[in-house]
């Protein structure tokens, strides 16, 4: 077996336990993105991938991928994965506040195998910090860039190659230019031919390695790869969680593939069009969406059979929100339907004005929208346009959840804290959110949020983070800002007083409160 391959999520705390209530699943949804061409490969028998260790049947090979959350409490884990596998291919993805996870984890492989390992690192971390201008010829780094921070001596070489942007086909290429190398020994993988080698290949991407203190790097031809022919994650890695929401069924996490980001550009959203990117093939998204609604339904009734089936859809916005494809998956799903119930994300103002198109979505199985909340006084904080609607903001939202109740849809709330707003406004969120609940019997408020400033591809408000520290060390924080999901005490939105501790407790306690009332 000339290739041997585990991918790791970076943990994003140095230690403690997981937190009960943000929302989270136990799949690493994200490497299973990036790496389901590579798996579709193994699966399929074709090529190095075909003869690696990924070429066994998807339980297993879902064995191979690992979820980190805490560095302390998983690190003996990681150490049996690596010592059970001995890869020579070790793929991490990173959050930003995983980054220093990101470089722990290189570290312990690379004491483990030395340079008979090679280490790439890809994720939201390397997008947001490596990218080019707009005319794609020139690479620009932000002071966070895993690049730049090991050219300057800043933290060791432990990754031999940095990949920004859509990654699947590289990742597949990369494999195959090491099982092309692993039987010969007088010969290993350098900077430069591992750039030569993957320079052709489909995706808008970059890839950067540093050899002798200089950072080398490549930017794809911008390749196009039709998203219709992806892989589902469901399909090459199966299903190993439950959201309580869909009450004891299993959760597969679906997806559009139109695109990584939303179609707004809020100027307070790590996921606004600017810093992710256009939507791409939007026509059939739809269409795409559906089959892997289908496949996480098949998935789930051969891989468990007994279990009741549902699906969590990742997008942005639910389809960006387009009505032509809300109609469109409405009208597939009359012709086609499938026992499954699923949930995803709008805005507020997108959940309003598509209503009507929601509401037929119902009884094809659609029961839960997932929907983000901030501070219902935005001039407090200097404003913040939401984008649409000429009413205020509670007002709106207080319609949407009326509505929805109305026709029978569950509603999640996830409510960001941290944009300049007081404890005192924090509170009055809290209680206008559980009188909502007490009239209408939504919303449940499922995860806090404290607001992080991200790397944005240099739009970070002039902060220039290296996030070279853990977001969160101190004890007393850790604790309570596990149940967040995201927070730092370090790399906050500029001019944000932080919290104190009894200030987190006290939020915590009520909601801890109104858990008991759901």
């Amino acid at each position: 077996m000339s290739l041997r391959v585990i991918a790791i999520s970076a943990p994003e705390y140095p230690f403690g336990r997981l937190g009960t209530t943000s929302l989270t699943s136990r799949d690493p949804v994200s490497l299973y993105n990036a790496s389901r061409y590579a798996a579709f490969l193994a699966d399929n028998q074709l090529g190095a991938w075909g003869d690696s260790n990924w070429a066994v049947p998807r339980k297993i090979r879902r064995k191979n991928l690992l979820l980190m959350n805490s560095l302390s409490e998983e690190t003996s884990y990681f150490e049996e994965l690596l010592a059970r596998e001995r890869p020579n291919l070790l793929l991490i993805g990173a959050m930003t506040m995983c980054f220093p996870g990101a470089i722990a984890c290189a570290k312990l492989a690379r004491q483990m195998f030395g340079e008979s390992i090679y280490i790439v690192l890809g994720g939201r971390h390397a997008s947001e910090t490596i990218y080019t201008d707009k005319a794609r010829t020139c690479v620009k780094h932000h002071n966070g860039s895993p690049l730049k921070l090991i050219s300057e001596g800043k933290i060791d070489n432990v990754f031999d190659l940095i990949v920004s942007g859509e990654g699947e086909f590289v990742i597949a290429k990369v494999g195959e230019v090491i099982a092309d190398l692993a039987g010969r020994n007088d010969s290993w993988i350098t900077p430069a031919l591992m750039l030569e080698n993957i320079s052709n290949i489909p995706g808008n991407w970059i890839a950067g390695c540093v050899t002798d203190g200089h950072m080398k790097t490549i930017i794809s031809k911008g390749i196009t790869f039709d998203r219709d022919r992806l892989p589902s994650p469901a399909k090459m890695f199966g299903i190993g969680t439950g959201f309580d929401v869909f009450q004891g069924a299993l959760t597969g996490h679906a997806f559009s593939d139109m695109g990584t980001g939303c179609i707004y550009d809020c100027g307070f959203c790590s996921e606004r069009t600017s810093v992710c990117g256009p939507l791409s093939q939007v026509k059939t998204s739809s269409n795409r969406l559906f089959r892997q609604l289908m496949d996480i339904h098949d998935v789930i009734k051969e891989d468990t059979p007994g279990r009741r089936t549902s699906a969590f859809i990742e997008d942005s916005i639910i389809l960006g929100g387009l009505t032509s494809q809300l109609t469109k998956l409405n009208s597939i799903l009359e012709d086609h339907s499938i026992d499954i119930k699923f949930g995803g994300q709008l805005t507020v103002d997108t959940a309003i004005k598509q209503k009507l198109i929601i509401t037929e979505l119902v009884p094809k199985g659609l029961e839960y929208i997932f929907v983000g909340l901030e501070t219902f006084d935005p001039s407090s904080i200097g404003g913040m346009s939401k984008d649409v609607g000429k009413y205020e903001w509670i007002m709106r939202a207080e319609q949407m959840i009326s509505e929805y109740s109305e026709i029978g849809i569950k509603v999640g709330v996830s409510i960001l804290f941290g944009l300049g707003e007081s404890q005192q406004q924090r509170l009055a969120i809290l209680e206008q959110v559980s009188s909502w609940k007490q009239r209408y019997g939504n919303p449940v408020v499922r995860s806090f949020n404290w607001a992080v400033q991200h790397p944005l591809k240099g739009k970070d408000n002039g902060v220039g983070y290296d996030y070279l520290n853990w977001a969160v060390e101190k004890v007393e924080y850790v604790d309570v800002l596990r149940d967040y999901g995201e927070a730092s005490l370090i790399y906050h939105i500029p001019n944000v007083t932080l919290p104190t501790v009894e200030e987190l407790l006290e939020i915590r306690a009520i909601m801890k409160a109104d858990e008991v009332t759901d």
